[in-house]
């Protein structure tokens, strides 16, 4: 075995961090409660505490915190939009004990919005300055996108109105939902020359609808074949660099891209001063076997398949697009160390169902 497949094994696993935590948290959890009650010094003597350890257990965990009733204190982890992150909410609030003073909860959960408003600077967003109307794209018949009319729109506050709203949303919708029902919004004031208007209380259930038949029309769509020989493409970026890509060309021109609508990016920072921008051998070589790693992780589950990668510009991009965001993120997560103790590295998990993001590929082909 070469020194780089031995780097790459995965190490023995660690004390389970999740239970960790909530065996800290339990021991805490009175003082907490009484703090949270109190309300007075809720900063210094909770979230100031909390905040680290949430840091140290996954980069990316938010909260928020108060009181659900009279007797129980609720906490709130939420991924604050990053999507790659929910799943490893959703699993350290599965191993949660039982508390009796508390509520802990996944995400921001939906709302029912009809006697709530979102304050925001000067601004009021609320059910009755909201409606909405589809947005179709015959080429693109299963993107579910709409358009957002706030009654009050101005584009000098234009910012701070898409903010308000995206807070809305994530109220209206919950947090999940928000992040994963939705290919594209945009949002508006009031138009003569816009569809039939649609109050906004009722966007909850119009997703829904359209994601079931998203999901039953994919259901029983045929994977294609890994084994398809990659087409190198070659290119200057505008830095003058070089850029080398190797890409899946017929996996871009499949006809149910819809069914794999999560895209899975990877970046890989690399000294390539000395080369053009381009890795030198030892790095290529590592770049290699980390490729048959991540497929090795990521394709025989079924739930991802590669588009390719491009290195260029000191970077190295890997592809893939998924079946859903949970599994991805968690098997690259579990390759993060061991990647990192050779480039600076993140990645990046977006909706994208007509995979968009790679038609400069396809067109250049």
């Amino acid at each position: 075995m070469s020194i780089i497949k031995r780097f790459f094994q995965k190490k023995s696993a660690p004390n389970n961090p999740y239970q960790e935590f909530w065996n800290w948290f339990s021991e805490n959890e009175k003082k907490f409660f009484e703090i949270v009650k109190d309300g007075e010094k809720i900063d210094e003597a909770f979230f100031a505490i909390l905040s680290p350890r949430l840091e140290q257990l996954h980069k990316g965990i938010f909260f928020l915190s108060g009181m659900y009733d009279e007797d129980i204190a609720e906490l709130i982890l939420t991924a604050d939009g990053i999507v790659k992150n929910i799943v490893f909410i959703e699993e350290l609030i599965e191993a949660a004990p039982a508390l009796p003073n508390w509520k802990i909860t996944a995400l921001k959960q939906a709302v029912d919005m009809e006697d709530w408003q979102i304050g925001i600077e000067d601004l009021i967003i609320n059910s009755p300055s909201l409606s909405f109307f589809p947005d179709e794209y015959p080429q693109y018949p299963d993107e579910i996108a709409i358009t957002i009319v706030y009654q009050d729109y101005s584009t000098e506050e234009h910012g701070t109105i898409v903010s308000g709203i995206y807070m809305f949303l994530d109220n209206l919708l919950g947090e999940l939902n928000a992040g994963v029902q939705l290919d594209q919004i945009k949002i508006q004031g009031p138009d003569t020359s816009h569809p039939d208007l649609i109050p906004i209380s009722k966007l909850p259930a119009y997703l829904n609808w359209r994601e079931k038949e998203f999901i039953e029309k994919y259901e029983s769509t045929e994977i294609p074949d890994d084994d398809i020989p990659l087409t190198t493409l070659q290119a200057t970026g505008e830095n003058e660099m070089p850029l080398i890509a190797t890409i899946n060309i017929p996996l871009l021109n499949w006809d149910a891209k819809p069914s794999f609508p999560w895209v899975l990016r990877l970046e890989l920072q690399y000294n390539g001063q000395q080369n053009d921008g381009l890795p030198n051998e030892s790095d290529f070589e590592i770049l290699n076997e980390l490729e048959d790693t991540l497929l090795d992780n990521l394709l025989d589950s079924g739930l991802c398949l590669y588009t390719g990668r491009q290195v260029g510009s000191n970077v190295c991009e890997f592809y893939f697009t998924c079946k859903n965001f949970r599994e991805p993120s968690k098997k690259v997560y579990e390759l993060t160390p061991e990647i990192e103790q050779n480039f600076k590295f993140e990645y990046f998990i977006y909706r994208d169902k007509y995979w968009r993001s790679f038609e400069h590929f396809r067109v250049a082909f």
